[in-house]
């Protein structure tokens, strides 16, 4: 409703509408804005181009980017399911699905109608591990990366989930080589392509259009932010993920008690490096939610060592998820209310129902 009721819409948001008219251009925007880092985004503002999406559109228009990023919940949930049915239980995954509803994962494809549009690339990274085909996932990933750079880091998430599945979540040391032909064969070695792809395409439009992102002092964008963030909003950590992170560290822990060091360190790297881009940027929750692939090879880490009541770990996990409030963390905390799934809004709904 703010969106369509806004009078000063290509204003306010003058840096998406100059997008949308002219993607190859640098967008004129403060650097430590959100504007000002977009230059390489351009999935959503090409799908607001082809919608017929312009500078002098009303705000009914744009909704309906909005309300096609919250329709993408659905196929988003169903290909979650779909991934977690290869080699979970149906109670698992139902626990998996509902504590994923209760959290920013989910709630980005309502919540966010501030032009950051995660939602979509949160579903061209799920597509990417859902689909099978290597130019459908070539695709997929692609769209994501240029959705979003978090997206960019995501794919050695990605990456592990399709190395993973290609040897049965059995992994002690680095695949070897066994020649070109076999290699382009995996569906992992897509990831790794996308990759390239987007760096080189990345440079040659940096150079010839002159398109940048800020990075650096007064940009937002900075390791120096990393201390800061990290004394001051320590648990925006726990926040995004909540409950999962029970199984996060589960799995870890049974990969050290396997004695499987490689891997173990491998999760744990890779969810360091998530972390510190996180914490090297002010918005941490949508940034630091970009590594939820790792909760689903942690899922299956679980499922492949075969631990006793794991029914019970689902359950513990998704209770915190569903319990605690989402705390979306920026500058500070800022709840998301119940009528995207919050508990504490619940709350009164349940007393003027039954009491």
């Amino acid at each position: 409703m703010e969106l369509i009721f806004d009078h000063n819409l290509e204003v306010n948001y003058a840096y998406f509408f100059d997008k949308i008219s002219d993607p190859l251009s640098a967008v004129r925007a403060a650097q430590e804005t959100h504007g000002g880092k977009i230059d390489f985004r351009f999935t959503v503002p090409l799908l607001a181009r082809l919608l017929g999406v312009t500078a002098g559109s009303n705000g009914l228009s744009v909704v309906i980017i909005y309300l096609i990023q919250s329709a993408l919940l659905v196929p988003f949930l169903f290909m979650l399911t779909k991934i977690l049915l290869r080699r979970l239980s149906p109670m698992a995954v139902l626990l998996f699905i509902a504590g994923s509803a209760t959290i920013y994962l989910a709630k980005a494809f309502f919540w966010d109608y501030d032009f950051w549009f995660d939602a979509f690339a949160y579903f061209f990274l799920t597509l990417g591990m859902y689909l099978k085909n290597r130019v459908g996932v070539f695709l997929s990933l692609t769209l994501a990366c240029w959705t979003d750079e978090r997206a960019v880091i995501a794919l050695a998430s990605i990456y592990l989930f399709h190395l993973l599945s290609e040897s049965d979540f059995e992994l002690n040391s680095f695949p070897q080589f066994h020649g070109r032909k076999n290699w382009l064969q995996k569906t992992s070695s897509v990831v790794l392509l996308v990759g390239v792809f987007y760096l080189i395409i990345r440079i040659l439009l940096s150079a010839q259009f002159n398109l940048h992102t800020p990075t650096g002092a007064g940009s937002g964008v900075e390791l120096g932010l990393v201390p800061y963030q990290f004394k001051h909003r320590l648990s925006g950590i726990f926040l995004t993920f909540e409950g999962f992170w029970v199984l996060y560290l589960f799995a870890v822990g049974l990969l050290i008690k396997k004695g499987n060091t490689f891997l173990s360190l491998l999760m744990l790297l890779l969810m360091a490096g998530h972390i510190l881009v996180a914490y090297a940027v002010f918005d941490i929750s949508r940034s630091l939610t970009y590594a939820f692939p790792l909760l689903i090879i942690s899922a299956f880490i679980i499922g492949k060592q075969e631990a006793r009541n794991t029914k019970y770990l689902y359950l513990a996990a998704t209770t915190i998820c569903v319990l605690l409030p989402t705390q979306y963390v920026i500058f500070y905390p800022r709840q998301i209310p119940w009528t995207i799934l919050s508990f504490e809004e619940l709350k009164p709904v349940i007393k003027l129902l039954f009491l």
